[in-house]
């Protein structure tokens, strides 16, 4: 019954990354976007990360494929995948060349963390107590450390940096012509922020404050908005493109009309 407990808000943080890659994945099939491969990459990953976690602790974590099991979900979870995270935010800003060398560092980064926290050294008594908790402190302080504050830093700054820098040029934009209406992308933008925040805070709070057994269900709050603002970003992406052919059909009809009245009149004449 204990355990039980224990691995429900990881169960929770499966199913919301779950859904999440899965509708990621879609979108990236249909429209091609840089940013919602970068996404559906890390929302990959998080949910890899989350069902090892749960794969640790069902088959015992010291046990011989608990400590490969603890080391995957640690090298993508809570070391490689909150970096792609952020990639898929800054190629929101629609800088392709920018994008482009920040992938080619982050993948030479990545390879580099995840050599390291295979060849971490795992403390088997910290281990033996990790279920119901993130896991700090098993891994003994080595270079894995520094890449992963260094990925998660850049991770965290990618996502909430775009976020705010594009809640910003939208208030300004809504300014300038004097609308004061909040907009979905104002409103995806705010929950991509505080999603970001809320999964940024889970683990600072269990590294530096202890605080580590309410780990998974700040990291679930977090998943959710951060899906809930990646959803309205959708709907307004939609909504876009949904103006976009009715004004274009417009001006097509209204093409068609006046070439028709041309030869029509030619005719007459």
């Amino acid at each position: 019954m204990g355990i039980a407990l224990a691995l429900f808000p990881p169960l929770v943080n499966v199913v919301v990354t779950g859904i999440f890659a899965v509708v990621i994945l879609r979108q990236y099939v249909r429209r091609h976007r840089s940013q919602q491969l970068y996404w559906s990459i890390a929302m990959v990953m998080a949910f890899c990360a989350t069902v090892s976690y749960m794969g640790m602790a069902l088959c015992g974590p010291t046990s011989v494929a608990g400590t490969y099991l603890f080391r995957l979900y640690y090298m993508l979870g809570g070391t490689i995948m909150p970096s792609w995270l952020g990639l898929g935010s800054v190629a929101l800003l629609g800088k392709a060349r920018l994008t482009r060398v920040c992938a080619g560092l982050l993948m030479v980064f990545s390879l580099v963390a995840a050599i390291f926290v295979l060849d971490a050294t795992v403390d088997m008594a910290q281990l033996s107590h990790i279920v119901g908790t993130p896991g700090t402190g098993t891994l003994q302080p080595g270079p894995w450390l520094f890449m992963t504050i260094v990925l998660n830093t850049l991770g965290v700054t990618g996502v909430a940096g775009v976020a705010l820098f594009s809640g910003w040029k939208m208030l300004r934009r809504q300014a300038s012509i004097g609308n004061t209406k909040t907009s979905h992308i104002l409103r995806a933008n705010i929950c991509i922020f505080i999603g970001a925040i809320l999964n940024a805070a889970a683990g600072s709070m269990a590294r530096f404050l202890g605080v580590e057994n309410s780990f998974w269900l700040i990291m679930a709050f977090g998943w959710i908005i951060l899906f809930v603002g990646v959803l309205l970003a959708g709907r307004r992406s939609q909504a876009s493109v949904s103006v976009a052919a009715s004004t274009n059909a417009e001006v097509v009809d209204s093409a068609v009309a006046t070439v028709r009245d041309g030869v029509v009149g030619t005719g007459k004449a």
